[in-house]
């Protein structure tokens, strides 16, 4: 329950809630650094929000059990997991992102069908910011400042599967660390060594090739893994960057 009410903070708090409930999945992992299944912390739980969802049938509902089965239990699962297998840390991350991105990926298009994912998440986006209007006078007079926001809103929702695996991946990283703390033996790896799975090069063909001359909604599903792997190969690139430079900086008398 606790979890629940720390991934609560994403809608609760503005701003603050983004980087708090990136905590949700901490209070399970806990659990597993007992011994004991995580399953017995978050069960329940997913099974009254999906009994919620099942009775009322509302999307918002759908979407916090969702975000709470992603961004909290996912996280603590794939820990759980990642115990039991002898995976690189850059192949744990690649399958926390790359899951995340599917089950983001079924959820939305579930939502909205049979619409066409990518035009239905513009409107539901628009219609949950109050429209554009208001912002677009705020950038500036007249239609730039408008269509500008249009934009920026149809990138975001377009997009919004790969941002979501995104969130939950950076959620991931955020735990791994703290792993050796709770005495898993995962995570103890230093963040300069991390290296991307060497599958990752099949998805960002597939995602390339299939954003530049697939139709839709096949478009919209590799312009989203394109981006998700992105995301991973930045993460790599971050590591690479502290690796060269963190020792230079390291021998800096003014850094000691």
């Amino acid at each position: 329950m606790f979890s629940l009410l720390v991934f609560a903070s994403l809608a609760l708090l503005p701003l603050v809630g983004v980087f708090l409930a990136l905590l949700a999945s901490l209070p399970l992992v806990h659990v597993v650094a007992t011994g004991r299944p995580s399953f017995l912390a978050w069960g329940w739980v997913a099974v009254g929000m999906a009994g919620a969802v099942l009775v009322w049938q509302q999307p918002w509902m759908v979407a916090v059990t969702a975000g709470y089965l992603l961004v909290a239990v996912w996280p603590a699962v794939s820990v759980e997991t990642w115990l039991r297998r002898p995976w690189s840390t850059g192949r744990w991350a690649a399958i926390v992102a790359l899951v995340a991105l599917g089950i983001a990926v079924a959820v939305m298009t579930a939502v909205v069908y049979p619409a066409a994912p990518a035009d239905a998440l513009t409107q539901m986006f628009a219609r949950a910011g109050g429209g554009v209007g208001s912002l677009g006078k705020l950038l500036g007079e007249g239609a730039g400042g408008e269509e500008l926001v249009a934009q920026a809103l149809h990138m975001a929702a377009y997009l919004a599967p790969s941002f979501t695996a995104l969130y939950v991946l950076t959620a991931a990283l955020w735990l791994r660390p703290r792993l050796p703390l709770l005495g898993m033996a995962r995570g103890a790896e230093p963040f300069p060594l991390y290296t991307s799975e060497e599958w990752l090069p099949v998805g960002f063909a597939l995602g390339g090739l299939g954003w530049v001359f697939a139709p839709e909604p096949a478009k919209w599903l590799a312009a989203n893994l394109l981006v998700t792997v992105l995301g991973l190969y930045f993460v790599h690139g971050l590591a690479i960057i502290l690796f060269y430079l963190g020792r230079r900086f390291g021998e800096n008398r003014w850094v000691r």
